[in-house]
Formats: C-alpha cells, sequence, structure tokens
C-alpha cells in the first residue's frame, strides 16, 4: 500500500543512487533470513517495526504550490499527539459541505491538494490532516489503527462531513471509520487495499523472512494495537455501508491490485466503480481526469 509497506522500506532515501538502495534492501534481506531462523522472535519484532514506519519521501513542487493556498495549524489528537491539519475555505461567508481527505500509508494531504481547489471552487471547504509519522507531523510508527483513530478524533471534532476521499490505506481506514460510526454522507476511495495482512505477507517474502516470522509479526502488532487485522477488512466493512460512494483504481497500479478495488466496489452495495488507465498508485491523485470525477460525483449526489 505504499504506499505499501514494503516498498516503503526501500523508498525511504529516494536520493540514493539505485546501486545503493539495492545494496541497502540485500543486506536487510540477508539480516532477516539469518534472524528468521535463529532467533524468529526478533525478526518478527523487526519485521513489526519495519512494516509500521512510514516512509517521508520528499516533498514534490506542486504540492507545495497547492499547499500555499491551505490554512496551517497543529492540533492535539489524543494520544496520538500533535497533528498537522490544512483547511480550504471558499472566500464567500457561511457554512460550507466539508469534504474530508486522508492519504495513504508513506504519503501526506498534499499529495490530495490537486482536489482542494476545484473543490473550494464549487462551495466545499476541504479539511485533512498528516497521519501520524506523516508528513508534517511527528510520530516514528504508525498503522492502521492510528489512521482509523486520528479520524474518528477529527470527524468529531470537525462536526457533520458531506464527503470523505481516502487513498489507498487511508481508503482503508475511512471503510473502518465509517463502519464504526463516522458521519458522512458519502465516500471516495481512491485504489483501497482489501486487507493489511495481505501487504505483511508480502513483506515478509520480499524481506527473506519465513511465513512463521510474518505471523508473529502479525500476532505482535495486533497486541500492540489491541485490534485484531480482521477488523480492517475493507471489503467487509464496506458490505455494511449505505453512504454514496465512488470507488477509483487503475488498471496499471503496481503497489495495491486493481482486483482489490473491485472487490470492494462489489462489496459496497450500489458503489460506482471507475477504472483509469496509465496513472499507476500515486498519479491518480493529480489525474484531471480523477478531479473531474469526484467533481461530478459530488455534483450528481448534491
Amino acid at each position: 500500500m505504499t504506499d505499501s509497506s514494503v516498498p516503503s522500506i526501500v523508498r525511504r532515501r529516494r536520493k540514493l543512487p539505485q546501486i545503493k538502495k539495492l545494496a541497502m534492501l540485500s543486506a536487510l534481506r540477508s539480516q532477516m533470513w539469518v534472524m528468521s531462523r535463529t532467533s524468529p522472535d526478533k525478526a518478527a519484532a523487526r519485521l513489526a517495526d519495519l512494516f509500521t514506519t512510514p516512509p517521508r519521501p520528499s516533498v514534490r513542487h506542486w504540492e507545495r504550490h497547492a499547499m500555499t493556498q491551505a490554512r496551517y495549524t497543529r492540533r492535539r489528537f489524543g494520544a496520538l499527539g500533535f497533528l498537522s491539519v490544512y483547511r480550504w475555505v471558499p472566500e464567500r461567508n457561511g457554512p460550507h459541505p466539508k469534504v474530508l481527505l486522508m492519504h495513504g500509508f508513506g504519503g501526506r494531504v498534499s499529495q490530495l491538494s490537486g482536489l482542494a481547489e476545484p473543490l473550494v471552487a464549487a462551495g466545499y471547504e476541504v479539511v485533512g490532516f498528516d497521519a501520524p509519522g506523516h508528513g508534517q507531523s511527528p510520530k516514528r510508527n504508525a498503522a492502521l489503527p492510528d489512521f482509523v483513530d486520528a479520524l474518528e478524533m477529527f470527524a468529531t471534532h470537525e462536526g457533520p462531513l458531506d464527503t470523505v476521499v481516502g487513498h489507498s490505506m487511508g481508503g482503508a481506514a475511512m471503510a473502518t471509520a465509517l463502519r464504526r460510526g463516522m458521519a458522512a454522507k458519502r465516500a471516495v476511495l481512491i485504489a483501497p487495499p482489501a486487507y493489511p495482512g495481505t501487504y505483511l505477507a508480502q513483506a515478509g517474502r520480499m524481506l527473506g523472512a519465513t511465513e512463521k516470522v510474518s505471523g508473529r509479526a502479525q500476532a505482535q502488532i495486533e497486541a500492540q494495537y489491541g485490534r485484531a487485522f480482521d477488523e480492517f477488512r475493507t471489503p467487509l466493512n464496506a458490505s455494511v455501508l449505505d453512504q454514496d460512494a465512488l470507488i477509483l483504481h487503475d488498471r496499471e497500479d503496481q503497489q495495491v491490485p486493481l482486483a482489490e478495488g473491485n472487490q470492494v466496489a462489489k462489496a459496497w452495495e450500489g458503489a460506482q466503480f471507475e477504472i483509469t488507465e496509465g496513472l499507476g498508485h500515486t498519479r491518480i491523485l493529480q489525474a484531471p481526469s480523477t478531479v473531474a470525477m469526484v467533481q461530478k460525483f459530488l455534483m450528481e449526489a448534491t
């Protein structure tokens, strides 16, 4: 989901030469292979730590430009600490329907900021925050339960939300929060993953961990948060939701397969499912076609 966990481990330092990245991965694989067979509990702890440590990739120029239009504040989110909050507000006074933006693992609000200007022009107030360990928000480790907790706290503070927009793991968090009672009239999920356990297992395989070690890593994460991975099965959560929904997914997404978005769309009764071409996992966020589909979805629902 980086968004997808393992690839993020290698992509943390994008500016390193490719050969150095490969050397780092090779060394990590060797370490994990040995630990998995000599000290599986330590290997599981290492894998769990890597899986819940988001990368902080550099911000791109177009993101910086879009974010200059946002109002920035820092707000305390209970035990999660202070998070960075961004808000785009129409110039005209009066109440405005709110759209909440939620990025994915290893992402940041600025990746979805291309939606802000057109939605503000249409009369919406757009809000979002950098999750713990992401963007400008502090904290080292973060996982899906942190996203859900932050969403629920933010939604409670902000009052009624018209629409929630979530990318990748942010979409999975949105579906979980909606199933748990977060109020919103409609939802847009972009490249939503179906189940976090799939990505932890993928991380383990890529790093040379045994299946036993990956299983122990999952158990450690579940114990740490007091919540089972099964709580975050996006199709299962979607199956009990009645909000109007738009699911967007690119056919060439190499991080979250198109089949997973299809599963979510089929489970969510009445959801629209739109497939894009050639945009991958992150370019889909800034594509004019994506903005147009989200605008159309919101306009048709009013």
